[in-house]
C-alpha cells in the first residue's frame, strides 16, 4: 500500500511528524518512509509530503498507533491528510476503517 500525508502547509509539524515515523522502531520495521516535494530550492532539508510504502495489515496498524501516539503529544491536532495510491484491498480496507487516520482523496495530496 502506498500513501501520500500532506500537512496542508504546517510543514513543521510535517517534520516533526516524519521524524516521529522514523523513530517508531515498529513503523520503520514494517513502512518504508520517504520524503518529496522541496518547498523552496534553497531550503536543504525541506519537504512537500511523506511518503510511505506499507507491506502488510501490522504495518498499517502500526502508523495507525503512531498517529495516536504523535495526537496525544501535540496541543493542536495538524492539518494532515494522508491519501491512498490506488484501491485498497478488502484486508486494508477493514483495518483503515479501524484507524482514525486523517483520510482524503487523492487529488488532496498535492
Amino acid at each position: 500500500m502506498e500513501l501520500t500525508i500532506n500537512a496542508g502547509g504546517d510543514e513543521q509539524a510535517l517534520k516533526e511528524f516524519c521524524d516521529w515515523l522514523r523513530d517508531d522502531v515498529d513503523v520503520a520495521r514494517s513502512a518504508t518512509i520517504t520524503t518529496a516535494g522541496p518547498w523552496d530550492p534553497g531550503d536543504r532539508g525541506a519537504f512537500e509530503v511523506i511518503r510511505m510504502s506499507i507491506g502488510s495489515l501490522t504495518g498499517l496498524a502500526n502508523l495507525g498507533i503512531a498517529w495516536g501516539n504523535f495526537l496525544r503529544s501535540r496541543e493542536e491536532t495538524p492539518p494532515f491528510t494522508i491519501t491512498i495510491d490506488g484501491e485498497p484491498t478488502a484486508e486494508q480496507d477493514a483495518m483503515l476503517r479501524n484507524l482514525d487516520l486523517p483520510l482524503g482523496r487523492p487529488e488532496d495530496a498535492g
